[in-house]
C-alpha cells in the first residue's frame, strides 16, 4: 500500500528545499566565486577575564576577488596575523602563509585592514590583541 504524505509534511519538504536553495544562492556559484573568511583565532593566552574581539559588521566581511586573479584562475589559502587595537581597528597585518599568488595575498591584507571589531577586553578594559585570520579564495571553475 503506497504511503500518503500529509499536506503538512509536503509543505515541510517544500520549505526545506527552499531553505537549501536560499543557502546555495547566498554562497554564490561557479561563475561568481567569493572568498571565505575563517574563524578568528586569538594568538595569545591571558589569565582570566579575556573577552574575545567581535566583528562589528552584521554580515561576513567582503574581501573582493581581484579580477586579474579570476582571469588567471588563481585561488588559494592565506593565513593572516592581525593586531586588533584597543579601539577595534586592525592596525597591523602580516601574511603568515601565502596563497602563492601575490595579488590574492594583497587583496586579503587590504580587506583585513578594513575590518572593524568590538575590541577584546581584559579585566573589563579594552585591550589590543594579536589573532590569526584564515582567508580562502576558491579556485574559479571555468565553463560555469
Amino acid at each position: 500500500m503506497p504511503s500518503r504524505r500529509s499536506p503538512r509534511s509536503a509543505r515541510s519538504g517544500v520549505l526545506a528545499v527552499l531553505a537549501a536553495l536560499a543557502v546555495a544562492a547566498s554562497t554564490g556559484c561557479a561563475d561568481d566565486p567569493g572568498p571565505e573568511v575563517g574563524a578568528l583565532r586569538v594568538d595569545q593566552l591571558r589569565e582570566g577575564g579575556l573577552v574575545w574581539p567581535v566583528l562589528e559588521s552584521s554580515s561576513s566581511p567582503a574581501f573582493p576577488y581581484p579580477a586579474e586573479a579570476l582571469e588567471e584562475g588563481a585561488g588559494g589559502e592565506i593565513l593572516l596575523r592581525i593586531r586588533i587595537s584597543a579601539a577595534g581597528r586592525v592596525d597591523s597585518v602580516a601574511v603568515v602563509t601565502s596563497s602563492g599568488h601575490a595579488i590574492l595575498d594583497s587583496a586579503a591584507v587590504e580587506g583585513a585592514r578594513l575590518l572593524r571589531y568590538r575590541p577584546a577586553r581584559h579585566g573589563g578594559s579594552p585591550t589590543a590583541i594579536w589573532a590569526r585570520l584564515p582567508i580562502s579564495y576558491p579556485v574559479p571553475v571555468s565553463g560555469g
